[in-house]
C-alpha cells in the first residue's frame, strides 16, 4: 500500500481535468438558461429549463472541487518537491498562460460578444470583460503571493511561540497551539464538515456564493484540499463513503431546484439586481437564505463526495483519464471562443435548445480535443502548459499502475515497482 507521500492520485488528477472540461458544458448553456440578463450573457430566443438544471448541478460543485484538489496537490508538490518549486511552478504555469492568453483573449471574444449581441460581424481588439473565464488562474496567483507574503511572519510567529515556550510561557503557548487545532479540527478534519459548511456560507455570503469575485471563498476550499492532503484518515474515510456524501447532496440539491421552480430568487440575483438599481434595498427573503444555504451545503458534499468516488473506483492509471486530465488545461483555456461563437452563430436556427446545446458541446469537445492531440501534445506548447512532452511511440512500456512511460522496455516500475507486461 503506498503512503500518502508515495502515492499516485489519479482519480484525483482525473476529476480535476473532468473539473476543467465541464466549463465546456456550462458555457454551451449560457444561452439557453431561461431568463438570462443580457449584460451577463446573449441570449438565444428559445430556452431550455432542463439545460438549466444541468447548469445548476455543475456550476453548483465544479469550481468548489476544483479549489479543493488545487489545495491537495500544491500540497503534494511542496512535500515530495519544495515550497519554493511550487512557487516556482505556479508562476511558470499559471503565471505565463496569463500572459499568453490574456491578449488571445482580447483578440477574439469582445467581437464574438458583439456578434452574439447584435448579429454584426466585424473584428476588433477589446481588454473589456477581462479575465473572461481565466480568472481561476488569477485566484492561483493570487494563493501563491498570499503564501509569500505570511511565508516569513508565519516563520516569525514559530520562533516567537518557542521563544515563549523556553521562557516559562508554556502555559500560554499550548493554549495557543490547541485553540489552532481545536479550528482546524472544527473547519477542515472533521467527517462531517458542518463547521466548514459555515465558514464557507460567511466567507462566500457577500458574493453571494459565486468564486469568481470572491478570493476569499476560493482560498477556503484551497485551504480545505490543502488540509486533506495530510489527513490521511479523512481521506479515507472520504474514500470509504463517498456514496453517503452524494446521496445528501443529491437531496439537497432537489430541493434547490424546488425552490427555484418556486420562482426563489438566487441570492447572487438579487445581490446583482441591488447593484444596478437605484434606491433599491437587497430583498434577502428566507427562501433566497434557504437557498443559498442550500448551494453552499451542496457544493462542499458533492464536492467531497466526488473526491471519494474518483479515489475509489478510478484510482488506478487508465491511458483514457490521462489523456483528459493532461489535455484539460488546453481544452479550458482555448475553449469559450469556440463554444461561445458556435452557440451564438445558431441563434437563428428553428431546432430545439436541447439539440442547439448537445451541437455546441459537442463540436468544442471535438475542436478543443483534435487540436490538442495534434498541434499541442507532443510538442513545446504540451511541455510549456503540463510541464512535460508525450511523444507515446518513442516508449518502449508504460506502466499501467502508476502510468510512467520507459523508453525502453523494462521488467519493473521504477516509480511503483510493478511488473511491466512484455
Amino acid at each position: 500500500m503506498m503512503t500518502t507521500s508515495t502515492a499516485r492520485y489519479h482519480g484525483l488528477d482525473a476529476l480535476r481535468g473532468i473539473a476543467m472540461v465541464l466549463g465546456i458544458v456550462l458555457h454551451a448553456a449560457f444561452p439557453y438558461i431561461p431568463g438570462m440578463p443580457s449584460a451577463i450573457w446573449p441570449s438565444d430566443n428559445s430556452s431550455s429549463y432542463p439545460i438549466k438544471i444541468v447548469f445548476e448541478f455543475i456550476h453548483m460543485w465544479r469550481m468548489p472541487v476544483f479549489f479543493i484538489l488545487a489545495g491537495f496537490f500544491a500540497n503534494l508538490i511542496i512535500t515530495r518537491k519544495s515550497w519554493m518549486f511550487w512557487c516556482n511552478n505556479r508562476f511558470l504555469r499559471v503565471g505565463l498562460p496569463i500572459a499568453v492568453f490574456f491578449p488571445v483573449m482580447g483578440l477574439t471574444l469582445p467581437w464574438i460578444w458583439k456578434y452574439g449581441r447584435t448579429g454584426e460581424f466585424y473584428f476588433f481588439y477589446s481588454n473589456t470583460g477581462q479575465p473572461f473565464h481565466l480568472w481561476f488562474l488569477w485566484h492561483l496567483l493570487i494563493f501563491v503571493l498570499f503564501s509569500i507574503l505570511f511565508r516569513m511572519p508565519g516563520k516569525s510567529l514559530v520562533a516567537l511561540m518557542r521563544l515563549l515556550n523556553g521562557g516559562g510561557l508554556e502555559v500560554l503557548t499550548s493554549f495557543l497551539y490547541k485553540l489552532k487545532n481545536v479550528i482546524a479540527v472544527i473547519i477542515f478534519k472533521s467527517k462531517f464538515p458542518i463547521g466548514f459548511m459555515l465558514a464557507c456560507g460567511i466567507t462566500n455570503l457577500w458574493a453571494g456564493g459565486e468564486l469568481i469575485i470572491n478570493p476569499l471563498g476560493s482560498g477556503l476550499y484551497f485551504l480545505f484540499g490543502f488540509s486533506l492532503y495530510k489527513n490521511p484518515s479523512l481521506l479515507s474515510f472520504i474514500k470509504k463513503e463517498w456514496k453517503y456524501y452524494l446521496l445528501i447532496a443529491t437531496l439537497i440539491f432537489s430541493l434547490y431546484i424546488g425552490l427555484d421552480m418556486r420562482v426563489a430568487k438566487d441570492i447572487t440575483e438579487v445581490i446583482y439586481q441591488t447593484r444596478i438599481g437605484e434606491n433599491q434595498t437587497p430583498d434577502v427573503s428566507l427562501f433566497v437564505l434557504t437557498r443559498y444555504s442550500m448551494e453552499i451545503i451542496g457544493a462542499v458534499l458533492f464536492s467531497i463526495g466526488f473526491i471519494g468516488l474518483a479515489e475509489d473506483k478510478f484510482g488506478s492509471y487508465n491511458r483514457f483519464f490521462r489523456f483528459i486530465s493532461d489535455g484539460s488545461y488546453w481544452m479550458y483555456l482555448i475553449h469559450l471562443p469556440v463554444v461561445a461563437f458556435t452557440t451564438f452563430l445558431m441563434f437563428g436556427w428553428p431546432i430545439y435548445p436541447e439539440i442547439k446545446f448537445v451541437i455546441a458541446t459537442s463540436f468544442t469537445a471535438g475542436v478543443c480535443l483534435v487540436t490538442y492531440r495534434y498541434f499541442v501534445r507532443a510538442t513545446f506548447i504540451g511541455l510549456f502548459l503540463n510541464g512535460k512532452r508525450h511523444r507515446g511511440s518513442n516508449f518502449g512500456n508504460v506502466c499501467p499502475g502508476c502510468g510512467m512511460s520507459f523508453r525502453k522496455l523494462e521488467r519493473f516500475c521504477t516509480g511503483c515497482g510493478s511488473e511491466l507486461a512484455r
